[in-house]
């Protein structure tokens, strides 16, 4: 999972999110949405671009990356496939 670290910045950057709508041009109820973990669904390009160009940030000051559930099955699922290539490519070199 990504979490928009919006507030965070802000405070670092001694802003508002009300500063940064009028200096972004990013409506606020958009900020204000980013900043609630619970109402983060996704960011547009675009909108970043504009928030990192107000907060004189990068995106990666902005965003983290924290593995959740959901992320940890992929990880599992990921790490069982390549173990499997990995023993039948043995098979196979094995075989020649």
């Amino acid at each position: 999972m990504i979490l928009i670290k919006l507030n965070d910045m802000v405070r670092e950057k001694e802003r508002t999110l009300y500063w940064l709508a009028q200096n972004s041009g990013v409506p606020y109820v958009t900020l204000w949405n980013l900043s609630k973990k619970e109402t983060q669904r996704s960011i547009d390009l675009p909108v970043l671009s504009r928030i990192c160009t107000a907060l004189n940030c990068k995106p990666g000051d902005l965003l983290q990356y924290v593995a959740d559930a959901e992320d940890k099955a992929i990880l599992t699922l990921v790490e069982s496939k390549e173990a499997k290539r990995k023993v039948s490519v043995a098979e196979k070199a094995e075989a020649k």
